[in-house]
């Protein structure tokens, strides 16, 4: 930045200084011309015509002034030529001309002054030389002005920058390990200028440290809960060597099958959260179906459902309805497949969980309700956070589903809602931005 406007600003004043030193000499070129046709009339009107052999010039000091006069008399004889002069034609008709003699452009004023064709001359080059040392004259004091305005400009540019140089070190003194988002960049001494940029860089630190430390605390609690079951497989591994008879080694590889599910259950469930929430690119969206997302969960599910004894159910209608959102369809897909995956995993054998997706006041909405044992109020908000299970729940899990559940919520502009269902039981609704 700093090189482009002492590049910008130099070039910019040399370029205004060229076009000031060509706008001088136009003016001085016109100047001299105005001057030099005067001069040339002059000189025919006071020249001595009743004795043409005494006429003369006055002595031409200056190498600008130099004019030749040539004169006829009314026969068209010439009765006059200057020293050194050209013998040019008399110009038809009479006044200011331009005419090429010999290679040569001459100016041309003719007169019929008392019965004689006068003719002064003078040639064009002697005008612009002129032109051009009046306007170099006035140019060379403006040219010698370039290096001390490129001066002047290196000295108020560097000073304008000082306030960028001070926010650079302070930005680039932060550290990921201590970005320091408590102490916010000062504002004091910095110009208005820079004011919305401070105000972003705060902004922007206070994100990156609320983002690392989730990130750590993400890592903490994942590697606390991995610690849990590795362990537990561990132990049930020595249970099944040191098993006595195949009856109790076979009920210890029975434990350790399901410790290995349980694990693979909380891996799968940390790698789908951290692609949700630790994206390197938002996923590309189209529009999606909520109620084809529905029955299709509901076809994947229902092997499970068997397995534990529940009915899993479309809600009536729900097959039928068109509900479209604009989103991304497999974070949807995973969404609806933890809220179904949970329901079931709760509710007791011979209970129910049911799948809706429909419309409300014109905003579309998932639907997971169950009638399994429900959550208490006082613990419903909680359910979100991470590896949080409640108290006296005897059901395997990590506590990692409903956190998926809120990110590709919130990644989808839409809201959750939890209640219970009649006396007992929970239901989730999703419910996103009206079309």
């Amino acid at each position: 930045m700093r090189t482009r406007l002492l590049l910008g600003l130099t070039g910019g004043t040399l370029g205004c200084v060229l076009a000031a030193a060509m706008l001088l000499y136009a003016l001085a070129d016109r100047e001299a011309d105005v001057q030099s046709d005067q001069r040339l009339r002059e000189l025919a009107w006071a020249l001595p015509l009743q004795a043409p052999p005494a006429w003369h010039l006055p002595p031409q000091r200056d190498p600008g002034e130099h004019f030749d006069v040539q004169a006829w008399d009314a026969a068209g004889r010439p009765v006059h030529v200057t020293d050194a002069a050209p013998v040019l034609p008399l110009t038809q008709p009479l006044g200011y001309a331009v005419v090429r003699f010999h290679g040569e452009r001459r100016r041309v004023y003719t007169d019929l002054v008392n019965g004689f064709h006068i003719q002064v001359s003078q040639p064009v080059a002697l005008r612009q030389r002129a032109a051009a040392h009046m306007a170099m004259r006035i140019a060379l004091p403006l040219l010698l002005l370039v290096p001390a305005m490129a001066l002047l400009i290196w000295l108020v540019v560097g000073r304008a920058m000082r306030p960028l140089d001070r926010l650079t070190q302070a930005v680039s003194g932060r550290t990921p390990a201590a970005l320091q988002p408590l102490q916010p960049l000062e504002m004091g001494g910095l110009p208005p200028e820079l004011h919305p940029i401070v105000a972003a860089l705060n902004s922007l630190l206070t994100k990156i440290e609320g983002a690392i430390t989730a990130q750590r605390n993400f890592v903490a609690d994942a590697a606390h809960e991995l610690r849990s079951p590795l362990t537990a497989l561990k132990l049930q591994l020595q249970l099944a060597e040191r098993a006595t008879d195949d009856e109790a080694r076979k009920i210890a590889f029975r434990k350790l099958h399901e410790r290995l599910d349980r694990a693979v259950h909380l891996v799968q469930q940390l790698l789908t959260l951290a692609r949700q929430e630790h994206g390197l690119a938002p996923p590309a969206c189209a529009d999606c179906d909520l109620a084809q997302l529905a029955r299709r969960a509901v076809a994947d599910h229902a092997l499970y459902a068997g397995s534990r004894q529940v009915e899993l159910v479309l809600a009536a209608g729900a097959d039928t309805m068109a509900t479209r959102v604009h989103g991304h369809q497999e974070g949807l897909a995973v969404m609806l497949g933890n809220l179904v995956d949970n329901a079931l995993r709760y509710t007791q054998a011979g209970g129910r969980v049911t799948v809706a997706a429909g419309m409300e006041q014109g905003s579309p909405y998932l639907e997971v309700a169950d009638n399994g044992p429900g959550v208490p109020e006082a613990s419903r908000e909680r359910l979100f956070d991470r590896f949080y299970r409640p108290d006296g729940n005897q059901v395997w899990g990590c506590g990692l589903g409903l956190s998926i559940v809120k990110s590709v919520a919130d990644a989808h502009q839409a809201r959750l809602a939890l209640r219970a269902n009649g006396d007992r039981g929970l239901v989730v609704t999703v419910r996103f931005p009206p079309a």
